[in-house]
């Protein structure tokens, strides 16, 4: 692992809200600013692993992680156990945050995916309104 840049505070993650990620999303996010770091790049697979203000790697976490109905600190322990199985250096920096997005998203399930849900049953919904033949919705 690179040495992590003296301009970054790698004993502190700061507030996730305040940062430019998604935050509709569940993530997780780790002091580091290489992408390829194996760790962060193994355990967000298949997710793109990226960086933050040049100081964090975020990623979001996989819906694998939410097999089941898996409850967030289930999810917190298995991706811990995960970045150090692969390699992260936990006397190094033992700083992880997360972010569970319970209201818009578990897993792969999203606020948009369930938005075009919504759509497509009020528009099944009309066509089968009396009077709203094939004029109406082609």
């Amino acid at each position: 692992m690179a040495t992590y840049p003296p301009t970054c505070p790698n004993a502190a993650i700061p507030d996730i809200a305040g940062l430019p990620v998604p935050h509709d999303i569940n993530l997780m996010i780790v002091p580091e600013w290489d992408k390829r770091d194996p760790a962060m790049v193994a355990c967000c697979d298949p997710n793109p692993v990226q960086v933050v203000k040049d100081c964090w790697l975020w990623c979001e976490v996989p819906a694998s992680y939410f097999d089941n109905g898996t409850a967030n600190d289930a999810v917190k322990e298995a991706t811990s156990s995960c970045l150090r199985i692969n390699g992260r250096n936990i006397t190094e920096s033992r700083i992880t945050g997360w972010q569970f997005n319970t209201a818009g998203r578990v897993g792969a399930d999203s606020v948009k995916t369930r938005r075009e849900h919504q759509m497509m049953g009020t528009w099944a919904q009309a066509r089968e309104r009396p009077g709203s033949g094939p004029g109406m919705f082609g």
